[in-house]
């Protein structure tokens, strides 16, 4: 399920990004899906330059179409895919590849299928074990209360650096 749009910008940033735990906190509700978005938003108004792939487990419940429609109507056509779930068998696939890093392992084959083999990416999510630990690209959130002020200036430091 790659979904990408004809809109790609292929000479900035990709940010992959999670929902639970890092757009809303986890354990939440409805009351509180998306509350730290606008957060995030605002630092990628500043940064035109940086696309968004959706990496939370939502993108296999909505389609690219209505993931969209959670974020704000200037930033939605930024949202150009969604990473494919390494669980299931492809070319590029290994049953040891995904192991304990497996959303890492999502995010970059999401950008060998999409992107040019050296364009920067940064991913925000909430959980340090679907990353390698010594990955520079991971903005990581507190799952309790999602992304903060706090990781506005490290997300405008980690782009400022990648582009």
């Amino acid at each position: 399920m790659s979904e990408i749009s004809g809109d790609l910008n292929l000479g900035g940033c990709v940010l992959f990004l999670d929902f639970d735990g890092v757009t809303h906190p986890e354990p939440g509700g409805k009351a509180v899906e998306f509350c730290r978005l606008p957060l995030i938003e605002d630092v990628l108004r500043d940064h035109r330059e940086v696309d968004i792939v959706i990496s939370s487990s939502w993108r296999t419940e909505f389609n690219l179409n209505e993931l969209r429609g959670f974020f704000s109507d200037d930033i939605a056509p930024r949202v150009v895919g969604v990473t494919p779930p390494n669980k299931q068998p492809t070319q590029d696939w290994l049953p040891a590849s995904s192991g304990c890093h497996e959303r890492e392992s999502e995010c970059e084959s999401w950008m060998r299928k999409n992107r040019p083999w050296s364009t920067p990416w940064i991913a925000l999510d909430d959980r340090a074990h679907w990353f390698r630990p010594e990955c520079s690209d991971l903005l990581l959130t507190s799952s309790r209360v999602g992304f903060q002020e706090s990781d506005q200036v490290t997300l405008r430091e980690m782009i400022r650096e990648r582009t």
